[in-house]
Order: C-alpha cells, then structure tokens, then sequence
C-alpha cells in the first residue's frame, strides 16, 4: 500500500499534457513579448522606470528564451553547451530556482 495519493495513468496523462500544452504556450507568449522589447528603444522602458542595466537584463533574456524557442521548434542548433537561465533566473523572483 502506498502513501499519498496514487499515480495512476489519467493523472499522469493530464499532468503530460498539460506541461506539453504549458511549453506551447509559453513560447509563443516569448516571441510575443520579445517582438514587444526588440521594437522598444531603451530609453522608453528606462521612462518607464526601468534602469538600463533592467533593461538590457530583460532584453537579453528575452533574447535568450527565444533562441531557445528556436531550438525547440527545430529552426536552430546550438554549436556547443550553452545555459540558458544565466539572464533568465533574474527574472524568476523569489522561489523559483
């Protein structure tokens, strides 16, 4: 007999299917967002009361996220080992790791 609650295949399927849906939906809200940043000028998000190093903070990992976008969708391929949470961690807040 197991402790807590069972796994059993309808919740492992929901749980699958649900990160899958998460993942699609994710990477089209980056290139939504990184359109957004790469048409912005730096100064207007610095209006906006971001500072520049904010900014390039954001925009470098935007930039980083969508690379790796790229690269699930099969349009890129990395030439070596790259991690792509070194800007994007900075984005993540307080317990999210």
């Amino acid at each position: 007999m197991s402790v807590g609650l069972p796994a059993t295949k309808q919740e492992i399927d929901s749980r699958a299917g649900d990160i899958a849906r998460a993942f699609q939906r994710t990477f089209a809200d980056v290139v939504t967002l990184q359109s957004y940043l790469a048409a912005t000028p730096d100064g207007d998000l610095v209006a906006q009361g971001y500072t520049a190093n904010e900014v390039a903070v954001l925009k470098t990992a935007f930039n980083d996220l969508t690379q790796l976008g790229t690269i699930w969708t099969g349009s890129a391929a990395l030439a070596q080992a790259k991690d792509f949470r070194t800007f994007v961690r900075q984005l993540w807040g307080v317990g999210a790791f």
